[in-house]
């Protein structure tokens, strides 16, 4: 994944465990303006660093595309970098967490503009489902076995939980002087999370879905993943993940004082 993606799903990670909880809500809105605050924070943050941030109520995919169906679709919120496209399914929902449902629709609708147009698929695709309430436990099922980032309140995306264990290790090799107890919990955390990697590999886009000609797409059938178990073993991986950041943190405070 190129560091333009894994800085986008960094901030959208930020943005629902950190800003979203203490930002002030909209009643006005029926999402208490939680696009509309994650846009002005993306377009602050990458508008100038090369990024191109989409309107509200963006049709087209934010390109002028048609789709095969015919009928355009509202995307919540598009990101286009040289590098990589994200595109965002934002929730705000606290009555009831977003389903499979929520998710397959979305991953419909990307396909519909893929459909028409493969060009899309010549740069890396990043698909977010981003969630300022916990997610439903097929909702986070459909997410993995769809190749969809999900992000919700103590859910990372995977490529920054890869992202931090290696982050900790990094520091574990300069020396930090981490309690036998917390390294043991990390050691035991790094196969765990490397299991779940290989395990939803075949799913990311750019593993799935490629570009043959002007009007041909590849699909390409991988293996059917135990979607709802990864899911379970994906919560706790978090868990185990945020308790081992803090603990390493903990253990930097100390070294600086």
């Amino acid at each position: 994944m190129p560091v333009s993606a894994l800085e986008f799903l960094r901030r959208c990670q930020i943005f629902v465990n950190e800003d979203w909880q203490h930002a002030d809500r909209d009643p006005s809105l029926p999402d208490q303006g939680f696009e509309r605050l994650f846009r002005v924070d993306c377009t602050l943050r990458f508008g100038a660093r090369g990024w191109r941030i989409s309107q509200p109520r963006e049709m087209s995919l934010g390109l002028g595309l048609e789709t095969a169906s015919g009928v355009l679709h509202e995307i919540d919120l598009v990101a286009q970098h040289p590098e990589v496209t994200a595109i965002l399914e934002l929730k705000n929902r606290a009555a009831f967490p977003p389903g499979k449902n929520d998710v397959i629709v979305f991953h419909a609708k990307l396909l519909d503009y893929f459909c028409l147009n493969p060009a899309l698929l010549l740069k890396e695709i990043c698909p977010v489902f981003l969630s300022a309430a916990p997610l439903e436990a097929t909702g986070l099922a459909a997410c993995l076995g769809l190749g969809i980032n999900p992000v919700a309140p103590g859910l990372r995306p995977l490529p920054v939980l890869v992202d931090n264990a290696r982050r900790m290790a990094v520091e574990l090799e300069r020396g930090l002087p981490v309690p036998p107890d917390v390294q043991d919990a990390f050691a035991e955390f790094c196969p765990h999370s490397n299991q779940v990697s290989l395990a939803l590999e075949g799913t990311w886009f750019s593993n799935r879905y490629g570009y043959s000609s002007e009007t041909t797409i590849i699909v390409k059938a991988v293996p059917a993943i135990e979607s709802i178990a990864l899911a379970e073993e994906y919560r706790r991986l978090n868990s185990d993940c945020s308790r081992l950041l803090c603990d390493f943190k903990a253990v930097k405070g100390t070294c600086r004082r």
